[in-house]
Formats: structure tokens, sequence, C-alpha cells
């Protein structure tokens, strides 16, 4: 049996294909990239799968259909697998195939995507021969909802006007296929009636049920399916559900990155939007989405210039600052402990893009620098400052890197978390994941704000019996650090198989900084 895998140039010109009609494929990844992609123009999805997966190296396949939109691949999935839009755009790229991949099960519902701005290809915007279209071979999937529309071949010459009966037909279809529950059963079962009566040459009685569908179609949505119904509006015009529902997707991480003010408004609009979407208000959908995008980027735009005054402003509050204090360590004068929490603190939140916290805290170091500035040299005042602690910035500095250690590691957890949510979207059985997924934070528990908090303290205090206390209070929160580290999770997450993270190395690495600084 010859090799069912297509690559190369074999699988550009298939993806193309799918501009024109839809076709089934099959996906199976394997491990180090070696993949089995099979795309056919007459096989059944599952059919397909199978060979893929006979092929391929890897335990599971995806398998379904898709057609090219622009340049995005929409691929209508029976089963998927995890991290299915990355991992086969990836590969796609491997093939020269540049696409972007929106992932829906079969009712339309968006499972994930990965979609970007994409070059130009002259060579994926050519057209596709006819010839290489087969339509006479070919099931004509694109407009039917898993059922067959006839083509010209299978409708009697003495059915007269049939193909006006095929056209309405086709045309209204998508907008049936919008439809849920027990309401996409009926018309689903009207729909195959209609092709029966069509084949059978029982004219009069198919008319009758087109008609009853396209009112059905007018009743899911409204001014468009009715315009569609009287010849003015092609349904190519209407918006795409399934594009409606990506551009949801995507402004719903997008309004997740601004302020809580602008969060609560878009969230809410976002909401009626997808409520137009369930009632297959389309026009209505798109035309709110375009209004949301427009107020997340108006509102990203003002949070961007507004970040980036304060940003300025930190950094020429800072320059400043900086030679002083480093003036103020060499001559051992002034509230060195004081200046330098104040100001590490400030250089701690502006890291963390917190530039109004950053810019009060360095107040207060200008404040303690200026106070500095007029103290009077004795004897008294010299002994006040020989008393203050030693190695303060090789603590701070260290006590720096640790709390930023630590906000990494739950970033990189929320990371994990949302691609194990996102590859398990959908899937039959795993409706729960999401919510048990939260378990991963848990284990952080174990590391908590005692390192820090204990730093800061040494920080402040003066050397003596209670600065070494701190200091090998210090060491022992590290070794309980490194014990939670050493547990089974934390061995086993940097290979979870969902996201590249170094979550462990990087929480040893700063602990070891932090423990050599203490032993100076």
């Amino acid at each position: 049996m010859a090799e069912a895998k297509v690559e190369g140039e074999a699988l550009k010109k298939l993806v193309k294909l799918g501009r024109k009609k839809r076709l089934s494929f099959a996906f199976c990844p394997g491990p180090k990239n070696d993949h089995v992609m099979v795309v056919d123009k007459r096989k059944k999805p599952e059919i397909i799968g199978k060979l893929a997966k006979k092929e391929g190296a890897g335990v599971k396949v995806a398998f379904g259909t898709f057609v090219l939109n622009q340049k995005t691949m929409e691929l209508s999935c029976e089963r998927v697998v995890p991290a299915m839009a990355k991992t086969l755009k990836k590969y796609l790229k491997t093939q020269k195939v540049m696409v972007n991949i929106l992932v829906m099960d079969e009712n339309g519902n968006v499972l994930e995507s990965d979609i970007e701005d994409l070059p130009d290809d002259p060579d994926m915007d050519a057209d596709i021969a006819d010839d290489d279209i087969d339509d006479d071979e070919d099931q004509d999937t694109a407009e039917a909802a898993q059922e067959d529309i006839p083509q010209e071949e299978d409708i009697p010459d003495a059915q007269g006007n049939a193909e006006e009966l095929v056209a309405r037909l086709k045309a209204v279809q998508p907008v049936l296929a919008t439809a849920a529950g027990d309401t996409a059963e009926k018309l689903k079962k009207a729909m195959a009636q209609a092709v029966a009566k069509i084949k059978s040459a029982e004219l009069e009685a198919a008319e009758r049920t087109i008609t009853a569908l396209e009112a059905a179609a007018a009743r899911l949505s409204g001014s468009a399916a009715q315009a569609v119904q009287d010849g003015k509006q092609t349904i190519q015009d209407q918006p795409d559900i399934r594009a409606l529902a990506a551009r949801a997707q995507a402004l719903k991480g997008a309004i997740a990155e601004l302020g809580e003010q602008a969060q609560d408004k878009l969230m809410a609009a976002l909401a009626n939007a997808a409520k137009m979407l369930k009632a297959a208000d389309l026009e209505g959908a798109d035309a709110l989405l375009g209004r949301i995008e427009a107020a997340v980027n108006k509102a990203a735009d003002t949070a961007k210039a507004a970040a980036g005054a304060e940003a300025e402003k930190w950094i020429a509050v800072r320059d400043r600052l900086q030679p002083r204090v480093d003036q103020l360590m060499q001559e051992k004068r002034g509230d060195l402990a004081g200046i330098n929490r104040f100001f590490n603190y400030a250089k701690e939140q502006a890291e963390a893009g917190v530039y109004d916290k950053a810019l009060a805290a360095a107040t207060r170091a200008a404040e303690l620098i200026k106070a500095a500035g007029a103290a009077q040299t004795s004897a008294a005042a010299q002994e006040a400052q020989d008393a203050a602690p030693k190695n303060v910035v090789a603590y701070t500095r260290s006590r720096l890197a640790w709390v930023n250690t630590r906000t990494g590691l739950r970033k990189e957890l929320e990371g994990l978390k949302a691609e194990i949510d996102k590859a398990t979207a959908g899937i039959e059985g795993l409706e729960e994941v999401p919510q048990k997924s939260a378990v991963l934070f848990d284990y952080l528990e174990g590391i908590d704000t005692s390192l820090e908090d204990t730093l800061e303290r040494l920080v402040e205090t003066p050397d003596g019996d209670r600065r070494e206390s701190l200091k090998k209070a210090a060491q022992k929160i590290i070794e309980e650090y490194q014990g939670v580290l050493d547990t089974d999770f934390f061995k086993a997450v940097d290979n979870n198989g969902f996201v590249k993270t170094n979550i462990r190395a990087n929480a040893l690495d700063s602990l070891q900084k932090v423990s050599a600084a203490l032993s100076v």
C-alpha cells in the first residue's frame, strides 16, 4: 500500500485546495517532531485517521475536516490531540506551509488557536486549477453538516427546477448548522428529507421542506438569514461564526491584560457578544466585537503611554539618586540601612513594572539622603554609622533576585495550567480539569515569603548576635525550600509534556546565590 503521509509541495497544494472545498485530514504527532499529516479529497476522516496512526510513531491521532479561510486553516475535529494548534502550525511551517491554525469541535466551538499576522506567500495565494478539485469524486462536505447535498449528476433529467432547489438548500445550510441541541437534530433530519426528495424527483415536497428550512434559518439569524432567502445577500457576505468565536477568544486574553476598571466594562460587553453568537446574531456580534476591539486598543495605548511616562520619570529619579547613595555608602554617613531599604525596594517595584510604588519608595529614600547630606560628622555619628550592617548590598541584591524568582515560579505554573486547560477543553470526560488543575498552586505553599522577610530584617539589623541569628534562620529556610524542591512534583514538573518550563533549576540556582551571600 502506498504511503498516505503527505509532505512538502504536495501538502501545500492540498492545504491550498481547502480554500475551495472542505477536505478530510488526520494528524499524528510523534516524538522529536516525527509527525504524520494525511489529507484526502474523498476518504472519511476516521479512515485516514487510522492510516496516519499506522504510519506515525505517536500514540494519539487527531482527525476531522478543514477549510482554508484566507491565511487560517480552520479544523473541525472529531478527535483532537494536546497542544494541537501550536504543534500543527510548527510542523506545517517546516513544510513551507505558512498558515494560522484554528481548532474547533464538530459543533464549531473553538478549542484552541495559534493566530498571528503572517507574511504574504505568493504560492499560497495562487489559484488552484479546476482539475485539482475532482468534484465528480469528492463528497461536498464544505457546505453540508454531515449530510451530502446532491450534485448535478445525482438529479434526474426530468426534474426541471431541481437545480434551483439544490442552490437554495446549499445557501441556507451554513445558517442551519449554527443550531444546537434538539433544534439541530430536527433540522438535520429535515435536510436529509429534502435531499432524498430531490433525488427521487419529488420536487413539490422538496420545495415545501426547503421553504420551511429557510424560515427556520430566518429565525436563527434574523435579517441576515432573511436576506439570504430573498436573494439579496449571499452567505459569503455574512460574518463567519467560527472566525467571530476566535476573535472573542483572543479579546478575552487581551482584556485580561488591562486594568481592573477597563476589564469589568469590556468583559461585560464581551459576554453580550457571546450571547449574540449563541443566538446566531452574527452581524450584531461582528459589530459589537469591532467596538470592543477598538476599546481594547485604545485602553492598551493609554496604559502603554502612562507606563512609558512613569518609566521615564523613574529612570530620571534613579539616575539622580544612585550616585548619592554610592557616595553615602563610601562615607558611611546617614541612615544607610533605611536608604538601602527604600531605594532597593524602589528598584524591585520598578523591575516589576509597578512604577507608582517605585517612585513613592524613591521619595522616602531621597528624604533620607537629604538628611544624610546635612548630618555632622562626630564620634557619636561615626559610631552609629559603623553599626550599620555589613554586606547590605549583597543581602539586598540576593533578596531582590529571590523575590523575582518566586514570582517567576507562579507565572510558570500559571502558564502550565493554561496549557493543560487548553489541551483538555472540549474533551468528553475532562470537563472538570480547569477547576482541578488549580491544585498546581498548592505546591507553592511550602515556598512562602519567610526568606524574603528574614533577609529584609537582616539588612536592617546591626552586626552582632541578633544578626548572626537571622543569618542562621535564613539558611534554615533555604534548606526547607530545597527540601520542597526535591519532592516528586518539582522533580517532574519541568517534563510536563504541555509546555517547556525551568521551575526547579531556576529556584535552586537562586537559593544557592542567597546562601552564598549569607556565608560571606
